[in-house]
């Protein structure tokens, strides 16, 4: 009988260890290899608003697409952020969606933004300095993408903040845009012609 269960303790033993898998062997190599992705956010109106109690336009969040695989990546961010930091693995990415965030008031704008992420860096996309149309029919959002502002020098700001690999300039292309802010639930009104779903 001892022998009979020590049979059986031993099988159980070794089929456990057969489900089981080390972590290091269930991640691909491109998520490994990730790289720290930093860049800074200013938004400001371009016109006088005209609701009442009126909030400060931030980001809520933005969309990228790997171009080769397919993989898609939301970076959210904490309301009236200024800067952001994420982890992409190399390759060449696009940014297509951005959503803008003002009170209760949801818009977004699809756009197209290219940019590179290279292995072992620090990848800086520069300084998104958006300027958003105040609320009324046809809202456009301006977007420019600048290295540096006088208050601004990345290689200082980010020595002791993301890590210790070096910094790789890899600026949105192109560095200006001008798209269309479309709103999105739950804003108000629904009217078809500037509210999507």
């Amino acid at each position: 009988m001892f022998f009979f269960m020590a049979r059986v303790w031993m099988f159980f033993f070794m089929f456990l260890a057969g489900c089981s898998t080390w972590e290091s062997q269930d991640l691909e190599p491109a998520t490994r290899n990730v790289s720290v992705v930093v860049g800074f956010i200013q938004v400001e109106p371009s016109g006088p608003y005209f609701r009442m109690h009126q909030a400060e336009a931030y980001v809520q969040y933005f969309d990228v697409v790997n171009s080769k695989t397919g993989k898609r990546t939301r970076v959210h961010l904490e309301p009236k952020a200024v800067r952001f930091v994420t982890k992409l693995s190399p390759g060449h990415y696009e940014l297509f969606r951005i959503q803008i965030g003002e009170g209760p008031f949801r818009s977004e704008s699809h756009v197209k933004m290219s940019f590179e992420v290279l292995a072992e860096k620090t990848m800086y996309l520069g300084v998104w300095r958006l300027r958003v149309d105040p609320p009324k029919t046809v809202r456009m959002l301006q977007w420019e993408v600048l290295a540096k502002t006088q208050s601004l020098d990345p290689s200082l700001v980010f020595h002791h903040v993301v890590d210790d690999k070096p910094l790789e300039f890899s600026l949105l292309q192109p560095v200006t845009h001008h798209v269309r802010l479309f709103s999105v639930a739950p804003s108000q009104p629904r009217a078809k012609y500037f509210y999507r779903r």
